[in-house]
């Protein structure tokens, strides 16, 4: 990372922690604004069906030689379906039925001893995985071939691989020293780009450091053809544009965003507890995007519920999603009776998608049997439980996938 010094010129002034100088026009260059507290005065009741114009389920075909994990990753093409599954890549077609497995579990040549951070390149037909122990990229075809092996710099904690032979290193920040959150390297690890680190801290020498980790949080989500990215604590979604990281939108949290005093990693074990103590009043924000729509999860760092805002960026205006009694919802589930539904990531860039087990479901059903909620289309709702009924509670997941229409039509 040879250039680094030269890069910090360009960022920037774009950290959630020293914004000065940001442009806030999003006429004038594409960057805007979400006001988290703002959108939480707004709230509103949607259907589904005001968003969806099809609605379908895609139940993965079970076996005990590919069982899906309870914490996974799904990427998707026309035809195909990947799922990053612990030490494993497994292959499903569009329709759901088993196609292979993609690498072996191991600690030797070419295996998989635990994927710490996948990346898909599609138009390559390519799979990058990051594994754990061994520093090493593996990069694997679609077919299941091992193509090439790249080894990587042992400091570097996620590395996420992007079109065109360019890198992106993640660094949590577990430390308090990291100059920088996210680095853009060429295909020689030469430094192009990088987020200038606002939350350094300086700290005497510990015999004992902490980093919690967020299941829910992913740093990395793949829109219009383009990577975007945020780190766990700074709140601007970037983008890589041309060999340049630059800023795509901001997410103003308010007084739900954590203070730095206050992050665990800083505290330290001595004084985890402050954190523990005060997290139910603090959020952190996932995001998805598809066309003109960001779908925004305020994850509470405590117990509370989760806060589901979706952010229109035709008119930059956003919604908190309630249900008729103002408690937090997705989209009310007027279709078929199914769940209501609330993305947790994107098949492209008109369908989004909501992983589901089918003791969930079966629960679901019933319940909505219980309240009589009307359906728009009963017909599908008779499908779907007739999918539920006949597959057992410890089936792989049954992907509930959504086609939105144009915002303009809702």
């Amino acid at each position: 990372m040879k250039n680094l010094v030269f890069i910090i010129l360009i960022l920037l002034i774009c950290s959630c922690t020293n914004r000065k100088g940001l442009k806030k026009d999003p006429e004038a260059d594409g960057f805007f604004d979400i006001n988290f507290e703002q959108a939480l005065d707004n709230k509103q009741e949607l259907s589904l069906s005001q968003m969806a114009s099809d609605v379908e389920y895609v139940k993965l075909e079970t076996d005990d030689d590919y069982m899906v994990r309870p914490v996974v990753r799904y990427f998707f093409t026309d035809s195909l379906i990947f799922i990053s599954n612990n030490n494993e890549i497994l292959k499903f077609s569009r329709d759901g039925k088993f196609l292979k497995k993609i690498g072996a579990p191991g600690k030797g040549p070419g295996e998989i001893d635990l994927i710490r951070c996948t990346s898909f390149l599609p138009d390559e037909r390519l799979i990058a995985v990051q594994l754990n122990w061994k520093r090493e990229l593996l990069f694997f075809s679609f077919d299941g071939e091992l193509v090439k092996t790249e080894k990587f710099d042992g400091r570097i904690w996620n590395i996420m691989v992007l079109p065109g032979k360019k890198y992106i290193d993640y660094e949590v920040g577990g430390a308090g020293t990291e100059e920088y959150t996210f680095c853009l390297m060429d295909e020689n690890r030469d430094t192009l780009s990088v987020v200038q680190n606002y939350g350094k801290w300086v700290s005497p020498p510990r015999t004992m450091s902490i980093m919690i980790g967020y299941p829910d949080f992913e740093p990395f989500y793949f829109a219009r053809g383009i990577y975007h990215f945020k780190a766990m604590y700074n709140d601007t979604v970037y983008f890589e544009d041309s060999g340049r990281i630059l800023p795509g939108y901001f997410i103003d949290m308010g007084k739900y965003r954590l203070p730095d005093e206050l992050r665990p990693e800083r505290l330290g074990p001595e004084q985890v507890q402050k954190f523990m103590d005060n997290s139910d009043n603090y959020c952190f924000p996932v995001v998805q995007e598809t066309g003109n729509r960001i779908f925004l999860t305020g994850h509470s760092y405590g117990e509370q519920a989760s806060k589901l805002i979706l952010y229109d960026k035709s008119d930059h205006e956003g919604l908190l999603l309630t249900d008729s009694e103002g408690d937090a919802k997705g989209f009310i589930n007027d279709w078929d009776g199914g769940p209501d539904f609330w993305p947790v990531g994107s098949v492209n860039d008109n369908q989004v998608f909501m992983p589901l087990t089918v003791m969930n479901l079966q629960k679901i059903i019933e319940k909505n049997k219980e309240k009589k909620r009307d359906v728009r289309y009963p017909v599908e709702q008779t499908q779907l439980e007739e999918l539920v009924s006949g597959s057992e509670v410890t089936d792989n997941p049954i992907l509930m996938i959504v086609t939105l229409k144009n915002s303009e039509t809702r």
